[in-house]
Formats: C-alpha cells, sequence, structure tokens
C-alpha cells in the first residue's frame, strides 16, 4: 500500500518531497531508486523508537502511517509530540478506539489525527456519509467488500494486503450493530452471499472485524439500528487461511519448543510473508447499501468504488484504491482543505464529492457509483 501511497504523492504537482521511511534502508532505497523521481528520499527509522521517529518527522506536514495497526497509537502519538498530522489505514476496530481517545491532545496541538483513511476504511466512510446525508432516518447499513482477480490466477499463495491484519480478520470476533448496540459474533460464524458490479458479481464472504463499526454508528447518527461489514475474499484464499487458523497457527499465545518460547502467529507471518511474491492484478470493489426514510418515502441508496489494475503502474485495483486516499487527505490537510482538528475519522472530516472527483483524477481510476430507489410512502 506504502508504494502507492509514495507513486501518488510524487506525481501531484504540490507536493515538493516525500521521506519513504523503511526500518532497512536499502529497502527503502531499492523502491526510491526504482520511481526515480528526486522528490522520494530513502530514509532509515525504526518506528518503535519514539525519540528517533520524532526528529524524522518534526520537519514534515503530514505523516502517513502505513505499517501494522497495531503500531497506530505510537507512531500517532509521536505525530501528535511532534505537532504533526497524522494519517493512517485503519486500527481494526480496537485500535481505532484507543487512538480516539487521544483527540483531546490533538487538538491542544492543532493537529488533524485521520483514522482509517484507506479503501476500507476510508472510502467507505465517505460513502456512508454521502448516503446518509440524502436520508432523514437510516434504519439499516450494509458495508460489503470483494474483488476478482482478472490478471489470470497465481500459483502461490498471494496476500490482498497485511497478513497480520488478514489472521486478525479471520481469528477475533466481529462487531456488528443490531437493535441500535454493538455486539460481537464469532469469526467466519455467520456466512452470507452477496453481489457486487461487474466483473465481480456474486461472491460469499463473513461478518468481520473492521473498523467502520467503530465510528460509523454514532457519527451516521439518525437512528440506525442495524450495521454489518462483510469481506469477500477468494474461495481458495478463505479456504487456505481457515485451515491455518484451524490448525492452532495464528495463535498468538506462545508455546515452549526445546528452550525457546515460539508464537505459532509470528512464525506463520513469517513464513507467508517470505513466499514468492507475484503481481496480482484485481478489480476491487467496497459498497455501502444503506435503507432509510426521506420524507414519506422509504429509500434504498447503494454507494459502489470500482477500481480496476492501475495500467501505467502496473498495479492491483486493491493497492492502488488503498493507496491512494491517504495521499490524497494528507495533501488536503497540508493545503488546509481539512479543517477538523483532534482525532478524527473520515466521515467527520472529508468533503464526499470533491474526493469522489478527486479519486478518478490523474487516471487514478477509483469510480465512485450511486444507485438511488424510492419506494412506496410510508403506511
Amino acid at each position: 500500500m506504502a508504494r502507492v501511497i509514495v507513486r501518488d504523492l510524487v506525481e501531484s504537482p504540490d507536493v515538493n518531497y516525500v521521506a519513504i521511511c523503511g526500518r532497512r534502508l536499502e529497502k527503502a532505497k531499492s523502491f526510491a531508486d526504482e520511481l526515480k523521481n528526486s522528490k522520494a528520499q530513502p530514509i532509515e527509522v525504526d518506528i518503535t523508537d519514539k525519540n528517533n521517529l520524532g526528529k524524522v518527522i518534526k520537519d514534515f506536514d503530514v505523516v502517513i502511517n502505513s505499517s501494522w495497526y497495531e503500531y497506530n497509537v505510537e507512531v500517532m502519538k509521536a505525530a501528535i509530540d511532534a505537532g504533526i498530522s497524522y494519517v493512517d489505514l485503519g486500527g481494526l476496530y480496537h485500535v481505532t478506539l484507543e487512538q480516539l481517545k487521544l483527540s483531546e491532545e490533538a487538538e491542544k496541538k492543532d493537529v488533524t489525527c485521520l483514522l482509517g483513511m484507506g479503501s476500507t476504511p476510508g472510502t467507505m466512510n465517505v460513502m456512508a456519509a454521502y448516503a446518509g446525508g440524502k436520508l432523514d432516518h437510516i434504519f439499516k447499513v450494509r458495508l460489503r467488500s470483494g474483488y476478482a482477480i482478472v490478471g489470470g490466477k497465481t500459483e502461490t499463495l498471494q496476500i490482498p494486503y497485511s497478513l497480520r491484519t488478514v489472521l486478525g480478520e479471520f481469528t477475533k470476533p466481529a462487531p456488528i450493530l443490531r437493535d441500535g448496540k454493538i455486539i460481537t459474533v464469532p469469526p467466519l460464524s455467520v456466512k452470507e452471499k452477496f453481489t457486487l458490479p461487474e466483473p465481480v458479481g456474486e461472491v460469499e464472504g463473513y461478518f468481520t472485524i473492521h473498523s467502520e463499526l467503530a465510528t460509523l454508528p454514532r457519527n451516521l447518527n439518525k437512528g440506525v439500528r442495524d450495521m454489518d461489514f462483510i469481506v469477500a475474499y477468494e474461495p481458495e484464499f478463505t479456504s487456505t487461511i481457515s485451515t491455518i487458523v484451524k490448525l492452532g497457527l495464528a495463535e498468538r499465545k506462545e508455546l515452549t519448543i526445546g528452550d525457546k518460547e515460539i508464537s505459532p502467529f509470528e512464525v506463520t507471518a513469517k513464513l507467508i510473508d517470505s513466499l514468492p511474491k507475484e503481481n496480482v492484478l484485481d478489480v476491487d470493489i467496497q459498497q455501502v447499501e444503506m435503507e432509510g426514510e426521506k420524507g414519506n418515502e422509504k429509500i434504498r441508496l447503494q454507494c459502489s468504488a470500482i477500481t480496476f489494475p492501475h495500467k501505467r503502474w502496473n498495479i492491483g485495483g486493491g493497492t492502488v484504491d488503498t493507496g491512494v486516499p491517504p495521499s490524497i487527505a494528507a495533501q488536503w490537510i497540508a493545503k488546509g482543505k481539512i479543517k477538523t482538528r483532534g482525532v478524527v475519522p473520515p466521515e467527520l472530516c472529508v468533503d464526499p464529492l470533491p474526493y469522489f472527483r478527486e479519486l478518478n483524477l490523474r487516471d487514478r481510476g477509483i469510480k465512485v457509483y450511486e444507485n438511488y430507489q424510492s419506494h412506496k410512502p410510508l403506511l
């Protein structure tokens, strides 16, 4: 995702300088060399070293954190302490809740900390805010995500985003909103088939833990009673990850093997991360379906964000639609187009229509579609 974030930033005419921060300098330098753009400069930094991180970021306008979500709180704290605005890709619900507690500190420092500004969370939240703005009352919200590989099947297991996050989605209880209250259901326990626009079509997924449920129920307001999130992976991928989980290979509790304490989760993550990587070209779709009322009419609204592979970058839609939004948001913060201070989710500070237009500018190719259905008057 960071590779798309940086690509979009260096191709943006108003951006002067982008630091590619990596734990290993040679890896950051390799990517900078690949870009062949003088705006991008590699910097070695360990984000777990708060003092070092603070020194690196202090001269920038915005920090975009695309590391694993469990580092979000500490990286955001470093940004707040340095008086620098901050953007991330999401906190898998629980970390997002912890980050929101720091809003007063961010306000005092006059900075914006924008949480979950990728595709989902991110564009999904903005679509929900747009749809909700058209209704007087909201009854039900369905958040759905899926993809289809269009460049041919891969020979090896390919992870659509951070494996650690995927394992979290497959092992942590999923929060959903029912009758106005957040409850949780066991992971992989509720399965649903649903249809997304072509070329994805009918897919099957499970209720999944996601950051949208941490903020949208409260921020949409308007009486929303039911909301849930489902992601649909490729069937073979779901089967493989499910088997890994069932075998206990995603357990975080350490085992004693010989004289060493070893975490199955860490071993599994390391092994799969070391597998050969293939360039997966996919079409990625996020969809918000909302039921409610306007005046005396029942209304169903559907917003879909569809992203095809980026031809010039030769990168799949699922990576593009997650990497482009934080680039846009960071630039808007730096320019003063996002003025809200404190720790905020996208639905509270990103203006939907200008944002939707921006997603498709400069051959980014992320298009948002709206489907509006009005039904008979309420009795």
